[in-house]
């Protein structure tokens, strides 16, 4: 369609509802507005171990606590992330434990309790006096101890030892919440011992909440009074839902267990298939792991090896427990399946690390089964000498060092190559300016001496901000990237300044990468930053959840697309289960995208790769209504954008006229659902969906019209 074009000032342009009855015309010019490419990294993600139960959610394991031990409680930071506080000002009220009241809540965050059967686990309540044990059967002479005696662990620090006093009755050890899959096969594996006489135990599986009739009964082996394996499979041919474990012993008999587990046959390396699916569907393009604020307690020794060799241990800076299921390999396979590259966060010591978890709210007392030694992350040295022993893990072939050798060993015998690594995560909690240079120097020699050809990320926001410019004379021989958290357009555009006029001097190529960006609106009064303004962090977590929040993901995302490739990619904050500030969900029943996970797909599909200006018009993230054209990465296609964040249908008119191009299709993906209040859930998984239309024939010399519903975003590509 042709349309006579016209020229408007930027003040009408962003005048925007008294033109609606019209349609805009915006001229695009043929300037570039960068010069270099969008990076094809850029829409990026950010997983965290131990943090807020995001991560058990997503693997295949079906048993909560697998290893029977003391559960330690989340931590005050944990609670003011999660949005609990009964008051936020004020925390003596206490704290929402119910989590099922919580507008983010699946069946996912689900704490299933180890009871003594028949029985049930009670109410769901987690506090900090939650152990996620119910030691006695209301119905029967049954009940569990649980047990930290050397002689009687096999794993990790506790086991539980089940003891039935029935003279003529079974009695068991049971946990509820397992959704079963029709079709899919199951396989138990379990450290067991009597502790009396021999006993041949039963794995009973029974629908949730009846003990009549078991979906499956499988007898496991004699029981001797050594700790031995006991294995079990069925094939789940009939059931689909809910339903509950258990571990019967014969009357008058006593048993010890530890280091249990129950997967299902389709896991990838731990995960869950329908898991990966989810993942894969979002397009990630680059993944930040195993933290965040986890990382600068986190040995990477801990998660690699034989599962039966990996002990749990207590999340350090947030409370709750890390498996140390998902490791080094477990990720890694995660991220070549997808094809994600990956961005390792790596624990800097320092000798103030040593006292940060005791001088924190919430610590555990000295004498609790919880109280940490971490004198092991103070030696700076032997910090950098485990760094480096990580990238040889990772990337070196198997013949080259011990540690790959050990990667070998485990059975991934490919080296994972690891490019990018981040040198810890908030640094200024214990390093000044000064020290944090004089380390990172440090670690990035050490880790680069094994591989000269990974790229090194040093942090740049927070506290080390004013000192940026005498942190890259200091490093930037060393480093390669800035991993920066900065999420307004002022901030952003003065780093990059900083970086380039570096480059600029030396000769270098630092680029910027936003390793933990979470995304906000403001809703009192607006701010540079679009940060979040008078409300709770619960009430925030409800409004991420929904398609307003994605309509802010795309501005981000089409403002950082606007800065090109000196911006290598952003790190959605985070990937999965954190409290709706996530780009899926994974209850028990399936895995999905959330809003703001659906507009990191469309964008991780976008063939935009260079923005250009258009006349008269100045975008901002803060604009309802936004526009953007660009070019793909060859120049042949023209890619427009359309976000439209108000009540109004908005018709637009692209002028083409100076590009000196014929365009014969159009392909257009949209993402429109009915409102900004629209989001994902269990019972509706699509409200908020991305859809890609077939290509259509056109025939455009000089213009082209598209309409844009309320509340909608629609890319057209132009070939």
């Amino acid at each position: 369609m042709l349309h006579r074009t016209v020229s408007l000032p930027a003040a009408l342009l962003l005048a925007w509802p008294a033109l609606a009855a019209d349609p805009m015309i915006f001229r695009i010019t043929v300037e570039e507005v960068s010069a270099k490419p969008v990076s094809p990294l850029l829409s990026s993600h950010f997983v965290e171990l131990g943090y807020g139960f995001q991560i058990e959610p997503m693997m295949a394991e079906l048993l909560f606590n697998a290893s029977f031990e003391p559960y330690m409680p989340y931590r005050d930071n944990s609670i003011t992330w999660f949005g609990l506080w009964n008051n936020e000002r004020d925390h003596s009220r206490g704290f929402q434990t119910d989590w099922r009241k919580m507008s983010w809540y699946h069946s996912g965050y689900e704490h299933n309790a180890w009871f003594a059967a028949p029985g049930s686990e009670g109410a769901f309540h987690i506090n900090q006096e939650s152990t996620f044990f119910v030691e006695r059967s209301p119905q029967r002479r049954v009940r569990l101890e649980r047990t930290r005696e050397a002689a009687h662990v096999s794993h990790g620090m506790q086991a539980v030892r089940l003891i039935n006093e029935e003279h003529t009755e079974w009695g068991a050890l049971a946990q509820e919440g397992k959704f079963l899959r029709r079709g899919e096969t199951y396989r138990f594996r379990g450290m067991l011992r009597s502790a009396g006489k021999a006993v041949q135990p039963e794995i009973r599986i029974y629908p949730r909440g009846h003990w009549h009739s078991p979906l499956v009964v499988r007898k496991l082996e004699l029981l001797g009074d050594t700790y031995q394996v006991r294995t079990a499979e069925f094939r789940n041919d009939s059931f689909e839902g809910y339903a509950t474990f258990s571990l019967w012993i014969p009357p008058g008999s006593t048993i010890l267990a530890d280091n249990f587990s129950l997967l299902p046959a389709s896991q990838f390396h731990g995960w869950r298939e329908d898991t990966v699916r989810a993942i894969e569907s979002l397009g990630p393009k680059l993944f930040r792991f195993p933290g965040g604020c986890f990382a600068s307690f986190y040995d990477w020794r801990d998660g690699v090896g034989p599962l039966d060799k990996r002990n749990p241990a207590p999340s350090y800076f947030w409370g709750g427990m890390n498996s140390n299921g998902l490791g080094t390999d477990e990720f890694a396979a995660m991220c070549k399946r997808v094809g994600a590259e990956m961005m390792f966060a790596v624990n800097m010591y320092h000798p103030r690390k040593k006292d940060y978890l005791l001088t924190t709210p919430n610590r555990p007392p000295a004498t609790s089964t919880h109280s940490f030694d971490m004198t092991r992350f103070t030696d700076l040295e032997t910090g950098a000498k485990q760094a480096a022993d990580w990238v040889a893990y990772c990337n070196l072939p198997a013949g080259r060092h011990p540690m790959a050798a050990m990667r070998a060993a485990n059975g991934y015998r490919q080296p994972w190559r690891v490019k990018y690594w981040e040198l810890d995560n908030e640094t200024y909690r214990w390093f000044s300016p000064e020290e944090y240079a004089r380390a990172a120097v440090a670690y990035s020699r050490a880790m680069k001496a094994v591989d000269p050809s990974i790229k090194i990320g040093l942090v740049t926001y927070g506290r080390f901000r004013p000192h940026l410019g005498a942190l890259l004379e200091a490093t930037g021989r060393d480093v390669d990237f800035l991993a920066d958290r900065t999420d307004s357009e002022e901030g952003l555009d003065e780093v990059l300044s900083l970086m380039r006029a570096y480059n600029q001097r030396s000769g270098r190529q630092l680029f910027y990468a936003n390793t933990e960006w979470l995304p906000r609106e403001a809703v009192e009064k607006q701010r540079a930053d679009n940060a979040i303004v008078g409300i709770t962090r619960a009430e925030l977590w409800d409004r991420m959840s929904r398609w307003r929040t994605g309509m802010v993901v795309l501005a981000n995302m089409m403002s950082w697309q606007r800065r090109g490739g000196d911006v290598g990619w952003i790190n959605f904050n985070n990937l999965s289960n954190t409290h709706a500030q996530s780009a899926m969900e994974t209850p028990k029943e399936d895995a999905f995208l959330t809003s703001s996970g659906v507009a990191m797909q469309a964008m991780s599909r976008t063939p935009a790769a260079w923005p250009l200006r258009m006349e008269n018009y100045q975008p901002r993230v803060a604009n309802e209504f936004q526009i953007q054209a660009a070019w793909d990465a060859e120049r042949k296609r023209l890619v427009l954008y359309v976000l439209n964040r108000t009540a109004e249908k908005r018709e637009v008119v692209f002028d083409t006229s100076s590009l000196g191009r014929r365009f014969r299709s159009a392909t257009t993906s949209a993402i429109a659902p009915p409102g900004p209040q629209a989001r994902n859930t269990t019972a509706d998984s699509e409200a908020v969906r991305f859809t890609r239309q077939a290509p259509v024939r056109i025939d455009v010399r000089d213009s082209f019209s598209t309409s844009a519903d309320p509340w909608s975003f629609r890319e057209i590509v132009l070939q």
